[in-house]
């Protein structure tokens, strides 16, 4: 496993992403309580970048997210998106009672694969079932 952490942005719209590299896939750690508008800007910057370096499979630790706004999800449907166009896949775990709630609200829980863990997470990158 290679770990990379740093923050991206400037100000207090910056937001602190460490990533995991493993065989399969690369694990972002988002450590920030707040996922919405212009911090999901940075994400989606990162996640790009990622892909553009030939990494097809992400998972998102969204654990410490407290809060998600209706952009967060936007910018989450726009990764899943990238990813799919390269034959990849994007896998959230770690979600609060209150995101969870919300993907639920909003169907997204039907669009995005969505774990407990991150095993369970790794685990489905590994068998391909996306």
């Amino acid at each position: 496993m290679v770990k990379s952490t740093g923050k991206e942005g400037l100000g207090s719209n910056c937001m602190e992403l460490a990533n995991r590299f493993l065989a399969e896939c690369v694990v972002v750690d988002i450590v920030d309580d707040k996922f919405g508008y212009p911090k999901t800007l940075i994400l989606k910057s990162h996640v790009a970048k990622l892909l553009s370096e030939g990494h097809r499979h992400v998972v998102l630790n969204l654990a410490q997210v407290e809060t998600l706004d209706s952009f967060g999800i936007a910018v989450l449907i726009s990764l899943l998106k990238l990813c799919k166009e390269i034959k990849g896949n994007l896998t959230l775990y770690g979600l609060n009672d209150q995101v969870s709630r919300l993907m639920e609200l909003t169907h997204m829980d039907r669009v995005l694969e969505i774990w407990e863990s991150e095993g369970q997470a790794i685990r489905q990158v590994k068998t391909g079932r996306s």
